[in-house]
């Protein structure tokens, strides 16, 4: 209660689909009783392994506005017809589609992001320098990990007592 100071209730279901997507199914429900809402932002930290971050692309959110969290949230338009790495990205992406996927041309795979009640997405890499700073993360742990994940942060989700909301992501590999 010192860090959220509301009565709630979060509920995941995680499943595996059967040609083994991995779904999980979030619930966030105000169970205050004295009339008050609240407002918050979410997001899956999904990490995905990858073979090379360098030959790494993430499709499905070209000419899309984004929050550079590297450039103090400043707002930019995605022009390229992928995001692909050469330096730490970190970026909130907002409107996005119900499905983004992750190219790995190297494992010849790609890493399907479908979405519901999910709106944005962060992509972020934190590169060799700021990789190395991170207490938790390998020196060299940035090249073969991409963090894609299906959020809700431009515009926070807010619950009256008795609401609540749902977001559901499913990953798959093709």
């Amino acid at each position: 209660m010192k860090i959220w100071p509301h009565s709630f209730e979060f509920r995941r279901r995680v499943a595996l689909g059967p040609g083994g997507d991995l779904i999980l199914k979030s619930r966030i429900r105000n169970t205050n009783n004295e009339g008050e809402p609240f407002s918050f932002t979410f997001a899956n930290h999904t990490y995905f392994s990858v073979s090379d971050i360098s030959g790494v692309r993430v499709e499905g959110l070209k000419t899309l506005d984004y929050l550079d969290n590297l450039q103090k949230m400043k707002r930019f338009t995605e022009h390229g017809d992928a995001i692909t790495f050469a330096s730490e990205v970190d970026r909130i992406y907002l409107s996005t589609p119900a499905k983004i996927s992750i190219l790995d041309h190297e494992k010849k795979r790609s890493f399907v992001l479908r979405k519901d009640g999910l709106p944005d997405a962060v992509v972020w890499n934190p590169w060799d320098k700021k990789a190395k700073s991170m207490a938790d993360f390998g020196d060299d742990e940035y090249k073969h990990m991409v963090c894609v994940e299906a959020a809700a942060i431009e515009k926070p989700i807010t619950l009256k007592p008795g609401e609540e909301w749902n977001g559901t992501l499913e990953l798959s590999t093709v």
